[in-house]
């Protein structure tokens, strides 16, 4: 605590130094703006293969990463955690930009046993989604490590975007099942499978990240 600008320099720094020593991930760092618990960073480097993860361990071994960042950044860290995560890609609405600023990142966690019912409904969602040419973009993953469960993450260019869609999912959900109700159950089914959930809003911070 008391140490944010710190920590910012030496992150700065290391971001730097892994490009240089020659390491091919690119980390984004992201802050969190609104939720309960405004004190941490995500650093996260996406687009890769699970191949790819043994490829940048070896680089870290090589370059000694894991060092580097205890002697410069290790200093003005509480805690770390670290975990991966998997796109569904098949479920997802994502529309690739370099303008995205935040993101609302909803974190749900499922009820055990009711993945073939989530799946089923959310089958339904992205036909709907992918017939009407939905233009809000969104990216579903699954969380492995810690309490696991599914991340729901909608990019946005300001905060005008935070807005409500026009038409809503729930609009074009029953379009495509050519029924109200019928939309209404499908979301019923996707939320009957969620425990519990969590919704943070994320800045990202370029000027911190693996510098271009």
């Amino acid at each position: 605590p008391g140490q944010s600008a710190q920590f910012e320099d030496a992150i700065k720094k290391h971001a730097a130094w892994r490009k240089s020593a020659g390491e091919t991930f690119v980390w984004h760092i992201y802050q969190p703006v609104v939720g309960r618990d405004l004190g941490y960073y995500i650093i996260r480097s996406g687009n890769h293969a699970w191949k790819d993860m043994d490829t940048n361990e070896a680089w870290s071994v090589q370059a000694k990463a894991g060092e580097a960042y205890d002697n410069l950044v290790g200093p003005f860290t509480e805690k770390a955690e670290h975990y991966f995560s998997e796109d569904d890609t098949k479920h997802s609405n994502w529309i690739e930009s370099p303008d995205y600023k935040y993101f609302e990142v909803n974190n749900l966690s499922t009820k055990p046993g009711t993945s073939g019912d989530r799946m089923e409904a959310l089958d339904k969602i992205q036909k709907a989604v992918a017939d009407e040419k939905w233009p809000y973009p969104y990216s579903i993953s699954y969380n492995i490590g810690g309490s696991g469960g599914i991340s729901i993450v909608s990019p946005m260019k300001s905060y005008a975007e935070m807005a409500d869609a026009d038409p809503s999912l729930m609009k074009i959900l029953a379009k495509s099942l050519a029924s109200e109700s019928e939309a209404k159950a499908t979301m019923k089914q996707f939320n009957n499978s969620i425990e519990d959930s969590e919704t943070t809003i994320y800045v990202v911070r370029p000027d911190l990240s693996t510098p271009e």
